[in-house]
């Protein structure tokens, strides 16, 4: 009998091994750990550690090699990516396969970190790619991906400060007739706009189904969630449909967005198909004066508080900004350390002319094209006046700061910006500033409202004669 047990329980663990893809790749940081000597660093995710002065093993040991860490140590059986300080990232190495293909796998996030995003290249897909995780536990995440000609290499990151562990990162040849639920391109709900700032109080996902059985599609919030949110509809047929999630009224800023989950099972074999969806809404607004348009752009207060918000997401999208030029930014092992005259890359911009608080300054990088028309050194008529910029406030490949301060990246060309014409007669925006360059003995000064400064930005004595 037990012989016949252990034969019936090898036959049914074969079958289920056959059912599921040989994977293509797999990563499991297994090697991440040292029984000898438990304060070497390799600890946190698996665990239950998620916070404090844990994950500190510079070596990380891979099952796989070649992969590239920014910001990176070894945890517990898993990898931490980022540091409180510093955005991390964690690329795969470049996995050889064709057509399509499924990403699966755990991630967790920091005590007190939430946010973490995926990019794949060589592929694409529809599935959510950007996720608020849940505190102290691991999520499961599945992506389909498509369209792959050779060969894929996958990126997982996080916002700004935010870190995470990751582990069991495998992909497998899709199975062709396997159940899945996926979103259609384009209707994806995930962080698609800036901050806790959403534009609607409801969103429509359209779902599609493929190889499900005619139980078709059940849709349900996690626990707790349904006081604050409602569903359009609790089913969808096999192959899928429209499905609106709302927000009801009262519902605190707190509530700023809920996990949609849809299920179904395998018109095959029954087993459980299932996908979570982050649905973001209109509940919490940040208190912007601006919309980023050109027409209505952010004051630079609105870009202090985007960059302060733990909440705002990283986009590469342009947004407009307007302030007043104070000047360039003096520099500091490449940090911001006060306002300089001549400096030619930078602007200081902020929602007075006369402001002095320097907690209130919005930095802003000019480049190419933009840069003869903006920077002070050969404008220095613009100190004083109102300008529009556009550029990135936040984005994916670089932190939310310019030189240590919120700003404004990549100006670069002549659409980027809006600024008072040079002596052409024409009405000027009304200022108060008064600049223009000064030389003597072969340096450069710029006079401000009558008082000099030289080349580190400080103030000077004004000189007995000078000429310009």
């Amino acid at each position: 009998m037990k012989k016949l047990f252990l034969l019936t329980a090898c036959l049914v663990m074969s079958s289920m091994l056959m059912a599921e893809m040989e994977p293509i790749y797999y990563e499991g940081f297994s090697r991440c750990f040292d029984e000898e000597d438990e304060n070497y660093g390799y600890t946190g995710g698996n665990d239950n550690l998620w916070g404090g002065d844990i994950a500190k093993a510079i070596v990380i040991y891979q099952d796989a090699p070649e992969w590239t860490f920014d910001y990176c140590n070894g945890a517990n059986r898993c990898l931490k990516v980022g540091t409180s300080a510093k955005q991390g990232k964690a690329t795969t190495p470049i996995i050889e396969c064709e057509g399509e293909a499924v990403l699966t796998f755990r991630v967790a996030p920091w005590e007190g970190d939430s946010l973490f995003y995926v990019s794949i290249q060589g592929g694409t897909t529809t599935d959510p790619t950007m996720f608020e995780l849940k505190k102290h536990q691991w999520t499961d995440v599945v992506i389909h991906i498509s369209d792959i000609k050779s060969s894929i290499r996958i990126t997982f990151t996080s916002t700004y400060k935010h870190r995470f562990f990751l582990d069991d990162v495998c992909v497998r040849p899709a199975d062709p007739d396997k159940g899945v639920i996926r979103t259609v391109e384009g209707t994806m709900l995930d962080f698609g706009l800036m901050g806790r700032y959403y534009r609607s109080s409801s969103r429509t996902l359209h779902v599609e189904g493929a190889n499900l059985n005619s139980a078709g599609i059940s849709a349900s919030l996690e626990e707790g969630e349904a006081e604050w949110f409602s569903l359009s509809t609790n089913t969808l047929p096999a192959e899928g449909g429209e499905i609106t999630v709302s927000c009801k009224s009262g519902a605190s800023e707190g509530q700023h967005g809920c996990y949609l989950y849809l299920r179904g099972k395998d018109a095959q074999n029954g087993d459980k198909v299932e996908k979570r969806i982050t649905v973001m809404l209109e509940v919490a607004l940040l208190d912007l004066q601006g919309s980023g348009t050109k027409p209505d752009p952010y004051t630079c207060a609105d870009v202090i508080l985007l960059a302060a918000n733990e909440g705002t997401v990283w986009t590469e999208t342009y947004y407009w900004v307007t302030g007043y030029v104070l000047g360039g930014v003096k520099r500091y092992n490449d940090t911001y350390d006060g306002i300089s005259f001549t400096d030619d890359l930078s602007l200081v911009l902020a929602d007075k002319a006369e402001e002095k608080d320097d907690e209130r300054y919005v930095t802003v990088q000019i480049s190419e094209n933009a840069r003869a028309a903006l920077n002070v050194v050969d404008n220095p008529e613009l100190i004083g006046q109102s300008i529009k910029v556009q550029g990135f406030l936040l984005n994916a490949n670089a932190n939310p700061m310019y030189l240590g301060k919120p700003g404004v990246r990549n100006v670069r060309t002549d659409a980027q910006y809006v600024r008072p014409e040079k002596e052409t007669g024409m009405e000027s925006v009304q200022r108060n500033v008064q600049s223009r360059k000064v030389l003597r003995d072969g340096r450069l000064f710029i006079e401000c409202n009558g008082k000099l400064y030289d080349v580190t930005g400080k103030r000077t004595p004004i000189p007995d004669a000078c000429s310009h």
